[in-house]
């Protein structure tokens, strides 16, 4: 088990999704986390907000960026990589909010000589433009909740969202990554 943990959130010209993504890690179970910002060439407006979320964030939250010159995400990751202190990385796009259990149970599943692929649950573009102009809480929602979005089409499917406890069957297949892209 790893002790600290660098979480590397890729970001470019989202305050709003970016929030809401600073807003979940707050709330994380599994305190022993740091988060590392990996700015592909955001305004001053992205760094205020990592700012304010400073004193809320894990351990400690940094910000990395480099000037906007195209998409150059993959640089930006590795210059966050290069900026984190934690023995275990955990990549997330700047739009990927997580439920309060995401450290913890990536800290469960750490393994030396195992990568770990996550999954997800697509809002519709009408729904992530309710759910960041109210400020919703979508890693609060209960089944009912999330049932209902999906049943008015705002959610591609809810087969991310049960909570199914780790075990050996992940490492039936070592070689075939088919959800990791």
């Amino acid at each position: 088990m790893p002790d600290l943990i660098s979480v590397i959130v890729t970001t470019y010209k989202r305050e709003d999704a970016l929030d809401a993504v600073l807003r979940s890690l707050s709330r994380q179970s599994d305190r022993d986390f740091e988060v590392i910002v990996a700015d592909d060439g955001s305004g001053p407006e992205t760094a205020a907000l990592v700012d304010r979320w400073k004193d809320a964030t894990g351990r400690r939250l940094a910000h990395v960026w480099h000037a906007d010159e195209g998409f150059r995400a993959a640089e930006i990751r590795n210059r966050a990589v290069l900026a984190s202190h934690g023995e275990y990385c955990i990549f997330l796009d700047g739009d990927c909010i997580v439920r309060p259990n995401f450290i913890a149970a990536h800290r469960r599943l750490a393994e030396r000589g195992w990568f770990v692929g996550g999954n997800r649950v697509l809002l519709s573009k009408e729904e992530t433009a309710r759910v960041l102009r109210e400020r919703d809480e979508p890693e609060r929602w209960d089944w009912l909740r999330w049932f209902g979005v999906r049943l008015r089409g705002r959610v591609n499917r809810l087969g991310a969202r049960p909570r199914l406890p780790p075990g050996p069957l992940r490492k039936l297949r070592s070689h075939g990554w088919p959800g990791v892209h």
